[in-house]
């Protein structure tokens, strides 16, 4: 199912079993790894969310694969007050550290290359390292 360049060990572990047997007992379980804001339980006000929709400009979409421009000029502004120079044209925003990293390991890693990594250190660096192309 995966691609060849991997080879992960997906056979259950106590930690999966674990995960099950407490879900199929229907107990309470607080997901720390949920990214998806809409499957958190988060109460949204759907007035305010609909009435924001009503401008036209909120529904224009103009993807920047370094971010909005607006973002990195707030994120060069931040590090301006602190007295460092730094251009939003160098900034780079992500959807997480795992998408950071996957850039890092593309930009500076060739297939094939070995990759060291110090342990403990980030829990995906491993995966990470291993999928990239």
């Amino acid at each position: 199912m995966f691609a060849k360049r991997t080879n992960w060990n997906l056979a259950p572990n106590r930690l999966s079993e674990a995960l099950a047997a407490h879900r199929a007992a229907g107990k309470l379980l607080i997901d720390m790894t949920v990214s998806n804001p809409t499957e958190c339980g988060f109460e949204y006000d759907s007035a305010a969310i609909l009435e924001a929709l009503r401008n036209p400009a909120a529904l224009s979409y103009e993807p920047n694969l370094r971010g909005m421009k607006s973002a990195r000029r707030a994120v060069a502004n931040y590090y301006s007050d602190r007295g460092e120079n730094v251009s939003p044209e160098d900034i780079f925003l992500t959807t997480s550290t795992s998408e950071a990293y996957s850039y890092i390991f593309r930009t500076l890693c060739d297939p094939g290359d070995e990759v060291l990594i110090p342990s403990p250190s980030y829990p995906l660096f491993d995966f990470l390292a291993d999928i990239q192309d």
